[in-house]
């Protein structure tokens, strides 16, 4: 508890004691101290994914005894799947799972001349490149009286650290309790990340002093923090109230907090350390991604356990669960047929693809949508009646590896996808092997079938317009003379807004049209009904009612012109229109071409939720 001057003299004579121990028994010291490094050795699973049976996919990461990430790209693995050892174990790429920071402060009187610093450093982590909007999150504590009390509720956004501290911090001038609230933290971190994927960390910022608590030893905060496998970041603050010898205890028990729990220390003061920190957490962003297939696939819950080969102690357990009515798809592609030879990559490239779809109980069931994924985005849409075999235009390869994907929809609402495909690509000679080889007869037969019915189009408008006798009215409609050029509006007129727009509307398309699509709104701070239906070719979302169809008036998270959705043929099309925290489909971010919008799929805007519907 804080009782800084009451205290000052017991805090002296504890790190005297100390001292005379640390002196006595240096190496026992030495030796636990090794030990508990140590122990922030570790591997954890935060995730799974079976949508690509019959390989499954864990999500991994690893912390050394440094508290620096382990490179498992590079690092030998073991997997034990339901207790039969399985192989190969493949390094699958790295997944971007984010991470999750809690900064809990503890701001006494004697620092509140450094209040706009320590608020600036918590601002300077919450910016890019160091947090991730939609990827990362954040939360702000306060050391309290015993235990930690929220300021700012986890946040994947920028925005939410400035309204913050638009009302500027001040000391905190009754009693406090260092230990119990970061101890209290360290229990609850992992329930309040906003997704169990994230990697969490805390940042503790405090001169260090008052570490005395009714329940704990001041070591067993690097202790818990250390099995749990949390690092705890320390910024010591100079406390102008202290001596300089109960400002230098402040600091001590700050670095050791952070060497024993694999963290970094740093000082407010020397801002060029802080950094190091903002670098650490980022580090943990992405994770391995770490696949295997097990040698009997059946349905159920299972164990798996994975481990370092070289140290099997510095392992992971999880469960994996299998439903039974889980979609598999699988591209049929020999191995000794997955390269090609291109004089360029700059054109398009037409290949074929052939698939297999099952289900684990073997119930066959319909597909709802399919799609072909290259290098991680969607190129094309594929019929659902031609996925066992279809042609594909391919615009973005690239020469080295290229990663192949398809991605179905049951009628269940399930996905799956197949295991990733690596296509290698030469420059050189075209040279496409037959299994990838688009049939050249389809092409033409194609090439003819268009060209027939664009004449067939322009023949019946034609009889349609001289029928209708607009034929005859064209000559009256010409211009005469000069051009003329449109007028300007009169003076003291306003001109109406008109939004920006992202293609051409669809002829078919106006304010009578059948809606062929609506979204749910499932979460939102502006009034709007539950169904929103989609009437038109191009459909605004935004803040701004003057920009947007759809407005989100109270949603400071939304952009004022922040995305639209485009129909193209009978399916909508989302693009991002240069939004400040982006346009997300399940939780991918939307391309500069896009994304095509499946039934079920889920937008966010900000903090807008959304789920898309299609008749």
């Amino acid at each position: 508890m804080r009782q800084r001057q009451t205290r000052g003299y017991f805090r002296v004579l504890l790190l005297l004691s100390g001292l005379i121990i640390w002196l006595s028994n240096s190496d026992a010291w030495a030796q636990g101290a090794a030990q508990e490094a140590d122990a922030v050795t570790k591997v954890v699973i935060t995730g799974s994914n079976v949508n690509s049976l019959p390989g499954i996919e864990l999500h991994v990461y690893g912390m050394d005894s440094q508290g620096n990430p382990l490179n498992l790209a590079e690092e030998a693995l073991s997997v034990r799947h339901n207790d039969v050892v399985v192989a190969p174990v493949q390094y699958a790429g790295p997944y971007q799972a984010g991470t999750f920071t809690v900064f809990l402060i503890d701001i006494p009187p004697g620092v509140s001349g450094q209040l706009p610093a320590l608020q600036e450093a918590i601002q300077q982590y919450a910016s890019p490149p160091t947090m991730m909007e939609q990827v990362d999150a954040v939360a702000v504590y306060r050391v309290g009286e015993s235990a930690a009390a929220q300021l700012l509720e986890p946040t994947r956004f920028y925005n939410s650290i400035r309204n913050l501290f638009a009302t500027p911090l001040t000391p905190e001038t009754g009693a406090t309790a260092l230990i119990d609230s970061t101890v209290g933290i360290l229990e609850q971190i992992n329930s309040l990340k906003p997704d169990p994927d994230m990697v969490a960390a805390v940042v503790l910022i405090t001169d260090g002093t008052d570490a005395v608590s009714t329940q704990f030893q001041a070591g067993d905060v690097p202790r818990r923090a250390a099995e749990l496998g949390i690092p705890i970041h320390t910024i010591w603050l100079n406390n102008e109230d202290l001596s300089e010898f109960s400002q230098q205890v402040g600091q001590d028990y700050l670095a050791g907090v952070a060497a024993g729990s694999g963290g970094v220390a740093a000082r407010l003061d020397n801002p060029a350390d802080l950094p190091l920190i903002w670098e650490r957490i980022a580090s943990f962003r992405d994770q391995a991604r770490i696949r295997y297939s097990p040698e009997e696939l059946a349905p159920g819950t299972f164990p798996v356990e994975v481990a370092l080969v070289n140290n099997p102690a510095i392992g992971a357990e999880a469960t994996i669960t299998i439903a039974e009515n889980t979609p598999m798809i699988t591209l049929d592609l020999p191995p000794e047929s997955r390269s090609l030879t291109l004089p360029s990559v700059e054109q398009p490239v037409r290949l074929r693809f052939t698939t297999t779809v099952s289900w684990l109980d073997g119930v066959e069931r319909q597909l709802e949508g399919a799609q072909l994924v290259v290098n991680g985005e969607i190129v094309q849409d594929i019929p659902v009646s031609t996925i066992g075999q279809f042609d594909a235009q391919v615009s973005n390869l690239t020469f080295g590896a290229n990663t192949i994907e398809v991605v179905v929809i049951d009628n269940q609402g399930l996905r799956a996808s197949t295991p990733p495909l690596v296509l290698d690509v030469a420059e050189g000679s075209r040279s496409v092997p037959a299994e990838l080889a688009a049939s050249g007869l389809g092409r033409l037969l194609g090439t003819v079938l268009l060209v027939v019915v664009a004449l067939v189009l322009v023949t019946g408008l034609g009889i349609l317009a001289w029928r209708s006798g607009v034929l005859s009215r064209v000559p009256a409609r010409l211009p005469r003379g000069r051009s003329r050029r449109a007028r300007s509006p009169a003076a003291g007129a306003t001109a109406a807004p008109r939004p920006p727009t992202a293609g051409p509307a669809h002829p078919e398309a106006g304010a009578g049209a059948r809606a062929v699509a609506y979204l749910e709104v499932l979460e939102t701070k502006s009034r709007l009904p539950a169904q929103i239906a989609l009437n038109s070719a191009v459909v605004r979302l935004g803040r701004s009612p003057v920009q947007a169809d759809v407005a989100f008036e109270s949603d400071i998270t939304v952009s004022r012109l922040h995305a639209n959705l485009m129909l193209e043929g009978n399916h909508y099309r989302i693009f991002d229109e240069g939004s400040t925290s982006g346009t997300w489909v399940n939780e991918r971010q939307v391309p500069d071409y896009g994304t095509q919008l499946l039934d079920g799929d889920e937008i966010h805007l900000g903090a807008v939720h959304l789920r898309y519907r299609q008749h």
